[in-house]
Formats: C-alpha cells, sequence, structure tokens
C-alpha cells in the first residue's frame, strides 16, 4: 500500500509540476509580447484559457474544445501589420524556453538541499521542457518547436524568408484579414524543402487569385493542392478550405 500511496503522490506532483511549468512556459511568451508593445491574443493551460473576443475585443475566461490544445498555448498580436517585426518575434519565441529553465533552476535549489519530491519534480519538468523546445530541427505539429524557428530567423536566407512569411500570414489574417499575402512571401513558402509550407505558399496563392477574380491562376492553385492533399497533415487541410 505504501508503493501504491508513493506511484499516486508522484504522479499528482507530476501532474501539477506539468500544470505549473506549462502555465510559466506559456505565460512568458505573452509576457514577452506584451513587453514589445502586441497586443493580448490568447493564453491556454489545460481546457481553460483567456482569450480576447472577436466581436467586442474583451478579454474572457473560457474552455479550450480543442484536446490537442491541452498541453498550453500563449499568443499576442502586432497593433498594425508595420508591428509585425520578425526580430520582436524571435524575442517571444524564446522567452518560453528560457523562462521554464529558469523555473527548473528555482526549484533545483531548495530541491535538492531538501529532497522534496514535489521541487525536484518541478525542476526536472521545467529544465525538461525548456530544454525540448530549444533543440534544433524539432518540429511541434506543423511547425518547428522555438529553439528551431528562432535559429530559422537568426541564420537569414530562406529558413527566415519562410519564418516571416508565415508570420505574416498569421497576423494579416487577424490585422487584416482583406488583405492580399504579399507574392515575396507566397514564393518563399513554395521554395521551401517542407510540404506543409509548399502547400500554405498554394493556398495563400489561390486566396489572391480569388480576390483578383483570376479563375484561371485560382484552378491551378486548387490542383497544386489536391495533389499534395496525401503528404500534408489533416490540421493543414482543415486551416486551408477551398471551394
Amino acid at each position: 500500500m505504501e508503493t501504491l500511496a508513493l506511484i499516486l503522490k508522484m504522479i499528482g506532483f507530476w501532474f501539477v509540476a506539468m500544470i505549473l511549468s506549462t502555465a510559466v512556459h506559456e505565460g512568458s511568451h505573452v509576457v514577452a509580447g506584451l513587453v514589445q508593445g502586441w497586443r493580448f491574443l490568447a493564453y491556454c493551460v489545460g481546457p481553460f484559457k483567456l482569450y480576447r473576443d472577436d466581436l467586442d475585443g474583451k478579454v474572457k475566461i473560457g474552455l479550450e474544445k480543442n484536446p490537442a490544445l491541452w498541453g498550453g498555448y500563449g499568443g499576442t498580436v502586432p497593433m498594425t501589420m508595420e508591428d509585425a517585426k520578425v526580430e520582436s518575434f524571435g524575442k517571444i519565441l524564446l522567452a518560453g524556453p528560457m523562462a521554464s529553465v529558469f523555473l527548473g533552476l528555482i526549484a533545483a535549489v531548495p530541491g535538492l538541499m531538501t529532497k522534496d519530491l514535489f521541487l525536484m519534480l518541478l525542476m526536472g519538468v521545467s529544465i525538461a521542457m525548456g530544454v525540448a523546445c530549444l533543440i534544433p530541427g524539432v518540429k511541434t505539429g506543423i511547425l518547428y518547436n522555438d529553439g528551431s524557428r528562432y535559429l530559422r530567423i537568426r541564420r537569414g536566407g530562406q529558413e527566415a524568408a519562410e519564418e516571416k512569411a508565415i508570420l505574416d500570414a498569421a497576423f494579416r489574417s487577424l490585422i487584416e484579414p482583406e488583405s492580399r499575402c504579399p507574392e515575396e512571401n507566397i514564393h518563399a513558402m513554395l521554395a521551401s524543402k517542407d510540404k506543409e509550407f509548399q502547400y500554405l505558399g498554394h493556398y495563400y496563392a489561390y486566396q489572391n487569385a480569388q480576390m483578383a477574380g483570376d479563375e484561371g491562376k485560382k484552378e491551378a492553385c486548387v490542383r497544386n493542392m489536391k495533389e499534395m492533399q496525401d503528404k500534408v497533415p489533416r490540421a493543414i487541410l482543415d486551416m486551408c478550405p477551398i471551394d
């Protein structure tokens, strides 16, 4: 019975440590965005979220209906497209992993001194979360992790152009939904080695053709997208509805 109680205690402590680590990690992304002068958009830990309502612009409490997002997220958005600087986004990306590692180090001192089980779990979970988000070349869903995206921005060239294009497209949909995606961003996505980015490039080209009333180009984009549908995740297809 003592062994079972210890196991249950460890599971409970691990769960709380995960929630706390996630809250700090995602909250740091949000705080870093606010420091950059960006506007609060959403903050989710588990099934609970704070979000800015699209209709009245007020911040509200709600439930995240998609269980796939219960791992947590935090987001801010620039006030205008002129404020959507990829350099600012790079700082926001690093804030989460750095905060996770810092939390782990803070928990390490008293945890190792007192051998407190919860503090030691918090140390391990937080540091592991921070390090995992900094490992180069790792994807989380359809995008690279925080550290990889930061490195891609810093390296410049094609990788930075891809990150800028994805960032611009995401913010444009929130700030200027009726505007067209710049052609240079579409070219950057289409030139990517990642099928997900290529598919998004065809989709934004499709949207531009739809706005311009160019049926020929629109049909060509649809053909390209359909040829790639079995090569990209379902999440991408759901993001990119076509006629």
